[in-house]
């Protein structure tokens, strides 16, 4: 009976939490087809710049090539598709973008992820002895929460995705300092579900988090003296397997987690494997520098927003700390924040109190960055914590402690029925709401809510005090039913639970917007042009005028594309074929090529046949040529507003190299010197006379001159080419060299080298060839092996008994 009764207040908390997530993303629920976004950029973020394509990629590979999406060929020369941490493959809830529309999709998923935080903080309260109604206040903070709400309105797909798993992963953790016999594979499958989710940075953070409160409570284990064990009557009272605050030992604990993490290794082998290679060759494999992450920490200035989310504007126009809104917001909810700081001072003995308080203050002061020298010191002596590059993303975690403690302040208001001093917090609670309520009401008389505050010469900022006043008249009114009898207690937290809901849904309507579906274009005249003419060449082109979502439909070869982490390879050719200050900018798409300037043999070499630019002007270029001029729609538009026309101009290069051709002189390219003098290489070759290469294969003697080849199939994952040659020479084709590509001509197979330090060369003999190139992701093979066999030792540990034969105390 009081399993049953347990589950059915589960089950009406999933609900009640459902029925909040339809509140807080009312403006979704309104136009169920429309796209979730924020007001920034009209509507350009995340998921309309990135998520939607990724996601729809995966759809098109297996309906129009019937193949897995091993490899995207169409953006940025070809990008490793299954490797790449945004893709998340593997994630679960991620596969039903195979059968399904993203753009319909993808915004429910979000909200989704939202109520799963949720009902995961809901069910982690109950873990922690909460009540159901502190327990359910939690859930609704940690599902609202303003930093998860800000993530959302730009897009940020597998941050949240990952972030959701947070409150599991903190379930399972208990778990395993209980000393359960399930907890550690449980653990593994909760942190490798957040891992597969695609997003790693907030899963390092509260993983080392994690690590270090194991220590401590091992620590603590060792040097504290058992309890009495608790006497018979207490058993019978009490069918926990193990009290909270009487832990298991130090060594059961430690190996407990040694173990947790070596099963989630194994687990997540089968990306963790390709990821890792993907990420020794991209951008960021050296680190970041602590200057650049000042941009994305916390300053001082921030704790302002602790009062008011918008003292610094809201996301379409921020100019606080931390440089966007959603990277900076440093608000909780007032209310939140004071139940938070009451569930510290009324349970500061408490074990899990203690833990969650310090994970929360170390969490807050790193997300400052660079500004204290404690995150300094972690930059330092902690491998890979300089791989990421925005320490503001602590705020997670910051959300789900004040989450969590904000569930042990309601829990201490829901219990002064019981205290004798109930009589004095009561007349305390009368004072409280009488004193902030008269100076709301002068408030609003003389000011409209806000205080003006003078920060420097000239410069005035309003501050609106309106949010915490109301939340200390709620927890004034909370501490007053609270001491009068049970029933009013529970309606006092029934209280604080509404006027949470109140505001946090009030902050997740002022910064989330929808964009219809109809609005989103669908073939233009300029995918109309290319599909007509472009054929196996390449275009260059920004997303405003061709989208990587648009592209990838049509299957058409542009020379941008929108990847945070690109390979490095491809950093140092657009270095070499661009010298304009924001070249990186321009190959994600969202500045215009500078053709004026660009180096001409590179661009030939890209096999770029057309260039699209955004303008309505007339431009003479040397090797180009006027095609088409005219206007399209913007790519969307945002609800209740009318869509923009862009124009556009094309120019046609007069003398493209086709992707695939052969030539047959090399020049020495040490692949190891400096990156400028790597760049210097690349921006003087003449590919049709010479590529670099860092090693010759062919004999020596006469060579290949150059000639086209010809591509007689092309799908993502395989290439079929047809080569003739007169002489020993190199297949050439202007496609990013990555490990994993193999080349085979009959029962031959061919090496697939690095040509001009980032294209791929194979070596052939003279004659006639047909060449299949196929791509397998590296350590694809290895890290399948290792994740199916260690999925069937989690569901052997998982399926052994309950019972051991002989029972223990722990049983």
């Amino acid at each position: 009976m009081q399993m049953s009764s347990r589950l059915f207040q589960h089950m009406i908390a999933a609900l009640v939490l459902a029925a909040f997530s339809g509140i807080c993303f009312q403006t979704l629920v309104l136009n169920p087809t429309d796209v979730l976004v924020g007001p920034q950029d009209q509507g350009h973020n995340d998921t309309t710049n990135q998520f939607i394509a990724f996601k729809s990629y995966q759809k098109f590979c297996l309906e129009q090539h019937d193949q897995f999406p091993f490899w995207n060929p169409y953006s940025l020369f070809g990008m490793p598709w299954l490797g790449s941490p945004q893709s998340s493959l593997f994630y679960p809830p991620n596969w039903v973008f195979f059968f399904s529309n993203a753009l319909t999709t993808i915004s429910w998923m979000l909200i989704f992820h939202h109520w799963w935080a949720g009902w995961g903080a809901y069910l982690l309260g109950r873990k922690y002895k909460l009540s159901f109604f502190s327990s359910l206040l939690s859930g609704i903070v940690f599902l609202a929460a303003p930093y998860f709400v800000a993530k959302t309105g730009e897009g940020h797909y597998t941050s949240i995705t990952q972030i959701a798993w947070f409150p599991w992963i903190l379930y399972g953790y208990e778990f395993l300092i209980e000393g359960r016999k399930k907890a550690v594979p449980i653990l593994a499958i909760l942190i490798s579900l957040a891992f597969f989710s695609g997003h790693v940075q907030e899963l390092f953070y509260l993983l080392l988090f994690l690590t270090a409160s194991i220590g401590i409570e091992s620590l603590i284990a060792l040097i504290q003296k058992r309890k009495p064990q608790q006497s018979e009557q207490d058993l019978s009272e009490n069918n926990e397997l193990v009290a909270t605050n009487d832990p298991v030992s130090a060594a059961t604990m430690s190996r407990g987690w040694f173990f947790a993490g070596l099963l989630t290794l194994g687990l997540v082998a089968i990306d963790l494997i390709p990821v890792s290679i993907y990420t020794q060759q991209a951008v960021r494999s050296g680190g970041i520098d602590l200057k650049v992450l000042q941009s994305g920490s916390l300053a001082a200035p921030s704790l302002l927003q602790l009062l008011d989310p918008f003292v610094w504007g809201g996301p379409d126009q921020y100019r606080g700390p931390g440089g966007y809104y959603w990277e900076a917001v440093c608000y909780f909810g007032c209310l939140p924040v004071l139940l938070a700081c009451l569930g510290c001072l009324t349970s500061f003995k408490n074990r899990t109190v203690i833990r969650l308080t310090l994970i929360g203050l170390g969490a807050f002061l790193l997300a400052f960055g660079p500004h204290l020298p404690f995150y300094t010191l972690c930059y330092k002596i902690i491998p890979g914590f300089s791989m990421f590059r925005i320490p503001a993303r602590m705020m997670w975690i910051c959300s789900l402690v004040i989450a969590m403690l904000a569930g042990f302040g309601s829990e201490a208001i829901a219990s002064l029925f019981l205290n004798s001093a109930r009589k004095r917090y009561r007349n305390f609670a009368i004072v409280c709401f009488t004193a902030v309520l008269l100076f709301l009401a002068s408030l609003l008389i003389y000011s409209g809510g806000f205080v003006s505050l003078n920060l420097n010469p000239g410069q005035i900022m309003k501050l609106q005090l309106i949010s915490i006043m109301i939340a200390v008249m709620g927890v004034s009114a909370a501490v007053f039913s609270a001491c009068l009898s049970r029933k009013t207690a529970i309606g006092g937290v029934i209280l604080l639970c509404i006027l949470c809901s109140w505001e946090l849904s009030l902050h997740s309507a002022h910064i989330l917007r929808t964009i219809p579906q109809t609005s989103f274009r669908e073939e233009t005249k300029i995918i109309e042009f290319l599909k007509e003419n472009l054929g196996q060449h390449r275009v260059l082109v920004g997303q405003k005028l061709l989208s990587d979502r648009e592209a990838w439909k049509h299957q058409i070869l542009k020379v941008q594309g929108y990847e945070p982490v690109p390979l490095v390879r491809l950093g140092l050719l657009a270095a070499a074929t661009f010298p304009q200050p924001d070249a990186a900018l321009m190959m994600a798409g969202y500045s215009e090529p500078q053709l004026n300037t660009a180096r001409p043999p590179l661009l030939n070499l890209m096999s770029i046949k057309y260039a699209i630019l955004q303008t309505d002007q007339k431009i003479e270029l040397v090797g180009w040529k006027i095609i088409e001029r005219g206007t399209i729609p913007e790519e969307f538009a945002l609800r209740n507003t009318e869509s923009a026309h862009v124009p556009y101009l094309i120019l046609e290069n007069t003398n493209p190299i086709p992707r695939a051709f052969l030539t047959g002189k090399t020049k020495p390219l040490n692949p190891n010197e400096p990156s400028k003098q790597i760049v210097d290489s690349i921006a003087n070759v003449q590919p049709r006379d010479e590529i670099l290469m860092s090693q010759d294969l062919l004999p020596a003697g006469k060579r290949q001159t150059y000639q086209a080849a010809e591509i007689l199939k092309a799908t993502p994952n395989q290439l079929q080419i047809m080569a003739e040659l007169d002489a020993p020479g190199y297949l050439v084709l202007s496609d990013i060299f990555y490990p994993g590509w193999s080349a085979r001509v009959k029962t031959a197979d061919l090496p697939v080298l690095p040509a001009d330090f980032s294209l791929r060369a194979i070596p052939l003999p003279a004659g006639k060839h047909q060449i299949l190139l196929s791509y397998e992701p590296p350590g694809f093979k290895i890290g399948r092996i290792i994740t199916i066999t260690t999925l069937a030792i989690i569901l052997i540990l998982l399926l052994m008994p309950l019972r051991s034969p002989q029972k223990t105390k722990t049983d």
